[in-house]
């Protein structure tokens, strides 16, 4: 392994196995208390089932072709963001920073979202009246819930800055009580006699783009499970590991996503949720237990903490992978002794603060960070049709068979559309508009700009528009065996 006189490193260390992948990915589960309980209060139960349906679906085929690519490039770090610069760099070069730090905003805009929902979560269970505020900026009242994110967004950084391996027993240790706890959800209110299909209600008042804008709303949270292929260089067996945890995760998203909310709606009726679009959880299995409030309202912060763990390790691995390939500030491309991209998480950080401060609504924040992160997928998903018409003999670890280039297509097609119905109608939300999708925009731009900078400032070379790349990786090559002629 390199290390400079700084004591910087250059190679991610590979101690990880499939299992720690899913435990990492296991907290994004807590999606369903972060923006599923708005999708139901807003359109009913029967809808906001379908979305959940719908985008499990294809985020497991996604996590499948993304298996393929990832087993690609088993050195290269940067997950999805990378799949889409491997793709879109024969084709225009800066797309690669564009995807990169989109991914990023969607992983990193989203620790403030999670740090909201816990200080929601806080507040409601042990600290009602802590309604006072600190200041107000740019609209925003920064009051406990604000307070106790920012706190957690500090508290999770330094948990990565510490070390992956860190950050996944940490995981460990929550991520079973986590799961007994969706067990609970899924089942008891069937077992119980409490459900009713007569609280699955639909009230699509704003039509067809409603339900698709919501759909742009909810992916994140849905999505999230990819976020194992930016491990696949930390894996012990790259190929294995890394198509095992992207497979076993999603098909885990699946079930809760499918399940979960069902069962709660059919519960406690629309109207519970749509006033406790974040507790109902806690609501439910009060409703099933007779009490625990304490000990579920602990258990879901503990696992979205965790979810904000993973999503900080995600959005700095991407940052670090964009750099390493020389399409960001050469400063990104650093690892600390602990074998993490130390200074992509600093920054992840700060940038999680000031988003605190301006916007402050969990919604809002997610039309902002879902552009640039909607638009990473699209890329990488097309990616893997590019990759396979542009490097055909390429080896491949893992290859999904020629039906899986018209699902992949399809994919595509499906992305895209809610990206572009998503971004264009940001006020049928009820909680978003267009200061958030502006702020959106920004943040991509910032990408575009550091990537122009790398290229004439710090590296002072003429921007390439198109990287050629090669048909095969240079290790691939055997070098001309002696006394034959070249």
């Amino acid at each position: 392994m390199s290390e400079n006189s700084s004591g910087t490193q250059h190679q991610l260390h590979k101690t990880l196995r499939w299992y720690h992948g899913f435990m990492l990915a296991l907290p994004i589960a807590a999606g369903l208390f972060v923006s599923v309980g708005y999708v139901i209060g807003a359109l009913g139960a029967i809808p906001a089932a379908a979305i959940c349906v719908i985008l499990s679906a294809v985020a497991l085929l996604q996590n499948k072709i993304f298996s393929e690519v990832a087993a690609m490039f088993p050195d290269k770090p940067g997950g999805v963001a990378m799949f889409a610069t491997e793709a879109w760099k024969r084709y225009f070069a800066p797309l690669g920073p564009l995807a990169a730090f989109g991914y990023w905003c969607g992983w990193a805009l989203v620790l403030s979202l999670v740090g909201l929902t816990i200080g929601s979560l806080v507040q409601a269970q042990w600290f009602p009246d802590a309604t006072w505020t600190l200041f107000t900026l740019a609209g925003v009242a920064f009051g406990f819930p604000h307070l106790v994110s920012a706190i957690t967004i500090v508290a999770c950084t330094v948990l990565n800055v510490a070390g992956i391996k860190v950050a996944v027993r940490f995981n460990q240790i929550i991520g079973a009580a986590f799961i007994l706890v969706l067990a609970v959800l899924a089942i008891g209110p069937f077992v119980t006699g409490q459900w009713h299909s007569a609280n699955l209600t639909s009230h699509l008042d704003g039509g067809w783009k409603t339900f698709v804008v919501w759909l742009y709303v909810t992916a994140w949270a849905i999505y999230g499970s990819e976020l194992c292929a930016v491990f696949a260089p930390e894996y012990k067996d790259t190929s294995r590991d890394t198509s095992k945890a992207l497979t076993s995760i999603a098909l885990f998203m699946v079930g809760a996503y499918t399940i979960v909310p069902i069962a709660t709606t059919g519960q406690l009726g629309e109207a519970v949720i749509t006033d406790n679009p974040i507790t109902y959880g806690v609501a439910s299995v009060q409703a099933i237990s007779g009490g625990l409030s304490g000990v579920i309202t602990a258990i879901l912060c503990g696992a979205l903490f965790l979810s904000m763990v993973s999503s900080s390790a995600d959005a700095g691995r991407a940052l670090y992978g964009i750099a390493a390939e020389k399409m960001s500030i050469r400063q990104l491309d650093q690892l600390n002794r602990a074998g993490v991209p130390s200074r992509a998480l600093w920054i992840t950080m700060a940038v999680n603060l000031l988003i605190l401060v301006v916007v402050g609504n969990p919604v809002a924040i997610l039309i902002a960070s879902n552009l640039g992160y909607i638009l990473a997928i699209t890329l990488a998903v097309s990616g893997f049709l590019l990759l396979r018409r542009d490097r055909p003999h390429w080896p491949r670890p893992i290859r999904l068979s020629r039906a899986w280039i018209p699902v992949a297509a399809v994919i595509t097609a499906f992305n895209a559309f809610i990206l572009v119905v998503g971004v264009l109608n940001p006020d049928l939300s009820h909680a978003g508009g267009w200061k958030e999708v502006l702020l959106g925009v920004g943040l991509l731009s910032v990408g575009v700009l550091l990537f122009l900078y790398r290229r004439l400032v710090q590296d002072r070379v003429p921007v390439q528009w198109r990287d050629t790349s090669p048909h095969i990786p240079a290790a691939a090559v055997a070098p001309p065996s002696r006394g034959t002629l070249r």
